[in-house]
């Protein structure tokens, strides 16, 4: 992934190219990476949040609200 977009951007096309990520993935962009899913969801995209285990969340891309 190019180091010129913002982790926020890099979050989103990882989401898009995977369609869900898990917190070890999304670590390796930004240790703040709560605070990146939540601008995201703030921006209209809906990713839901599964508890796995043993500290292990997935995070699922389920669209945008402008999606039709």
């Amino acid at each position: 992934m190019s180091e010129s977009l913002t982790q926020t951007a890099r979050i989103l096309k990882l989401l898009k190219t995977n369609g869900e990520a898990t917190n070890g993935q999304l670590n390796k962009i930004c240790f703040r990476y709560g605070a990146r899913i939540h601008d995201l969801r703030a921006e209209g995209w809906n990713i839901l949040s599964i508890r796995e285990k043993d500290g292990l969340w997935r995070f699922v891309l389920q669209g945008h609200r402008d999606d039709k």
